[in-house]
């Protein structure tokens, strides 16, 4: 499980954004946004990248002071 989790140097570049950094976490997620782009059996690019720019935006907004 361990190998599975992004580094915690990924993520803060990444919400400081760094492009890399954010297309390493996209790269981690792109089956389960693909899986979630399906929509009555159907593939729908639109959805996907929605759901791509809702990861993104969250990415940015996300507190790591907590």
């Amino acid at each position: 499980m361990k190998d599975r989790l992004l580094p915690y140097e990924t993520i803060i570049k990444a919400h400081e954004g760094d492009p890399e950094a954010m297309q390493a976490v996209l790269d981690r997620y792109a089956g389960l946004i693909r899986y979630f782009s399906y929509i009555n059996g159907y593939y729908n690019a639109d959805m996907e990248n929605h759901i791509k720019t809702k990861l993104i935006e969250s990415q940015m907004k996300f507190r790591l002071d907590r």
